[in-house]
């Protein structure tokens, strides 16, 4: 087997001590997330435990009111029709000039 040189030697240290720099990092990562996801389930739970008595309250009022039977829809024909309007009328400087467009168009 060959020797190593001195700045292989020095490369392989230097991988080394990255990889571990790395570990360290990611697992320093990954318990900042975890904490932080905790927290946030610790939070949600809290306001959860507030809304509660409102969300059983809310609850027990919507199942304590009698079910009415639903509004029947009228038909389309059933319903009055709106009258139809009339158009406007043109005041007389717009008829006449429509009337020399089309003239001279």
């Amino acid at each position: 087997m060959a020797k190593k040189s001195t700045m292989s030697k020095a490369a392989d240290a230097v991988k080394t001590v990255a990889g571990t720099a790395l570990g360290a990092a990611a697992a320093a990562a990954a318990g900042a997330v975890v904490k932080t996801a905790v927290e946030a389930v610790q939070e949600g739970s809290a306001k959860l435990d507030e809304a509660a008595p409102s969300l059983q309250k809310s609850a027990s009022a919507a199942v304590s009111k009698p079910i009415l039977p639903t509004r029947k829809r009228k038909s389309a024909r059933a319903k009055a029709k709106a009258p139809a309007r009339k158009p406007k009328r043109k005041p007389a400087a717009a008829k006449k000039k429509s009337a020399a467009k089309k003239k001279h168009g």
